[in-house]
């Protein structure tokens, strides 16, 4: 499964919601999101569970969750529950360090320079060399790595290349249960 995958069935929850929340049956709609809000705490805790088990099952256990980590539905799970084994700057490093090699080979050279909360901002420049990918195409394969590797990060800037606009997934929906969005919180 892709990063835009996972982003299309972000879209389709966050679309019901909505549908949810519009219900005229107030009753209904609480009932609605009482559900959803329990699905959302019951994957919440199987996927803590399962890192938590993985965890202590040694070198084995590690490299299954590493393995784990780096696929695009599962790493976007375990940050939409706050559970993803590595940090917001280490799935960015990781991603780069991946995506380097290619970058090299079509000519260019990518330096992260910055992650924040909600930012990644990189260096990107073409050397002349290689392929000779225009610098929009290789801003592309950087950002597709990043997207899937941190969902969470809203904005992405590549210094030398003139920005567009980004299509990260909406903050709102990647975070822990713990801090639904407004959407999925449900009146007393």
């Amino acid at each position: 499964m892709t990063s835009g995958e996972f982003q299309g069935y972000a879209e389709k929850i966050e679309r019901a919601v909505g549908r949810v929340n519009d219900l005229q049956d107030d009753g209904g709609r609480t009932a609605a999101l009482e559900l959803m809000q329990s699905l959302m705490d019951l994957h919440g805790a199987a996927m803590a569970r399962i890192v938590e088990v993985l965890s202590e099952t040694g070198d084995s256990g590690r490299n299954s969750l590493a393995s784990l980590g780096g696929d695009a539905l599962l790493c976007g799970l375990m940050v939409l529950y706050g559970v993803h084994p590595w940090g917001l700057e280490e799935r960015v490093r990781r991603a780069i360090e991946n995506v380097r090699p290619q970058v090299q080979k079509q000519g260019g050279k990518v330096e992260l320079l910055d992650v924040s909360d909600s930012l990644v901002r990189v260096s990107l420049s073409s050397s002349g060399n290689g392929c000779h990918s225009s610098p929009d195409a290789l801003k592309s394969v950087i950002e597709q790595a990043i997207r899937e590797a941190a969902p969470e990060v809203i904005d992405f800037v590549a210094e030398g290349v003139a920005s567009s606009a980004a299509g990260f997934i909406s903050v709102e929906m990647i975070q822990p249960v713990n801090a639904a969005s407004p959407a999925m919180k449900v009146d007393g």
